[in-house]
């Protein structure tokens, strides 16, 4: 019950929302959609439970605060631990660019984008491609390091 109550404060303050905007849905699903089928149904049930989408750095960032997860729902074989990236290019009016599914310890934890939500706005978003990221790039990184300086 505080769960929904501190969210619906973040809700308020426009840090989120329990409903993903256009780009993110169409770059979740353009991630879900690559992964094998097996993979894709747990994938499809973990979004499917109650959750709050919560938006860091402008909305680059958004997270999913599952309220309750069941463990059976964890994803099998080399998912099921560490961080993984699924690469989706979105062609915009603008510009093609590269947001990032991330996977986390055999869940969907988020999404990545190199520009702000507001970015987004009114405008038409196109899946290009999806491919998976083997390097261990992420723009939180990058945002963190602009943010925080390097880490020693």
């Amino acid at each position: 019950m505080l769960a929904y109550l501190l969210d619906g404060l973040r809700f308020l303050s426009r840090e989120g929302s329990w409903s993903l905007l256009d780009h993110e849905a169409k770059t979740l699903f353009a991630a879900i959609d690559f992964l094998p089928s097996d993979t894709a149904v747990l994938a499809r049930q973990q979004i499917a439970r109650s959750h709050f989408i919560e938006r860091q750095s402008d909305g680059r960032i958004p997270c999913f605060r599952y309220y309750r997860m069941d463990p059976d729902l964890r994803f099998q074989g080399r998912l099921r631990s560490g961080d993984h990236f699924i690469d989706v290019v979105l062609k915009t009016d603008q510009r093609k660019l590269t947001a990032k599914c991330v996977l986390h310890e055999g869940f969907v934890f988020g999404l990545e984008f190199p520009k702000p939500s507001r970015f987004f706005t009114d405008m038409n978003v196109e899946v290009v491609s999806v491919s998976c990221d083997q390097a261990a790039f992420s723009y939180t990184d990058v945002i963190d390091r602009a943010q925080h300086g390097r880490e020693l």
